[in-house]
């Protein structure tokens, strides 16, 4: 899958390259500096006050949010997506050089933005009243993209960047990796929370812990199998994640994630128009 150009080999050495091609991920440390990683840590801090606050308003819940009650009692977020129409920095940051080239290098093609997601695992320290919650660990099913993508007939050519906003520990709930099982699609199933690879089809031990510092970027093949357990720590886990389709795949802009955007922004402008106008005042603020 790997692209000729030199000038991306700046960005992903041929090293980089192989492990790619032998495990379906690879991991680029150190792509982004502290101050860039706070500042995505405030936007996803924004984005959750906003997500919030605007179900909390508008006594409904978000179709952006994913969010779950714990066993012990604790809420959690584990998702909100769509989120480039809510911040400019992190639409920038699925455009920044340091994940575009790496992509085209191993993909051969340009990259086209197909999907964002903003993985949270983030427990709240208080609990949120009036809007609509599932029971849940705030665990993600062993499964692929794909599984999810082909609904839309994305090819299985698709790339995802996954950028640490925190570190990845094991008791944060790290991504777990299948290496290698990139190379062909396993059938899914139904879980509780989404799809997931049928069993007798992997060995659901063999998954390999994904830890890595703040900063550092994960890329992932869309076939490659993972999952990831739940959070065991007070603090968030924050992955934001972005897939990308190679241009000849000729697949259009936002057909994914755009029918969920404008279903929610006439409520989020609701929300933001009543606080302006004094008629709400935030409910939520992010820890």
């Amino acid at each position: 899958m790997a692209g000729t150009g030199t000038s991306a080999r700046t960005y992903i050495t041929d090293e980089q390259l192989e492990s790619f091609d032998r495990d379906g991920y690879v991991i680029l440390p150190g792509v982004f500096n502290d101050d860039e990683i706070a500042r995505m840590r405030r936007e996803a801090d924004f984005i959750l006050e906003l997500i919030l606050n605007s179900s909390i308003a508008n006594q409904r819940r978000s179709g952006r949010l994913d969010w779950m009650t714990r066993p012990d009692g604790v809420q959690l977020v584990r998702k909100i997506q769509p989120i480039n129409d809510l911040s400019l920095y992190l639409t920038q940051v699925s455009q920044d050089p340091r994940l575009i080239e790496p992509l085209r290098t191993i993909m051969g093609d340009d990259p086209v933005l197909m999907e964002e997601k903003l993985n949270y695992k983030q427990p709240l320290p208080t609990a949120v009243q009036g809007v609509d919650i599932r029971p849940g660990d705030g665990h993600f099913p062993i499964h692929n993209d794909w599984a999810y993508y082909a609904a839309q007939d994305y090819p299985q050519t698709v790339l995802s960047s996954a950028v640490s906003m925190d570190a990845c520990t094991e008791q944060s709930g790290p991504l777990r990796v299948w290496p290698g099982s990139h190379r062909q699609h396993l059938e899914h199933g139904p879980s509780t929370v989404g799809l997931e690879v049928l069993d007798g089809l992997i060995d659901k031990t063999a998954g390999r812990s994904v830890l890595a510092p703040a900063g550092s970027v994960m890329i992932f093949h869309v076939l490659l199998v993972h999952n990831s357990r739940p959070n065991m720590t007070a603090d968030p886990r924050r992955l934001m994640i972005y897939s990308h389709y190679p241009k000849a795949a000729n697949k259009g802009i936002d057909i994914r994630n755009g029918p969920g955007r404008l279903r929610e922004s006439p409520y989020e402008m609701q929300y933001l128009r009543a606080k302006l106008a004094g008629r709400f005042t935030d409910v939520f603020k992010a820890p």
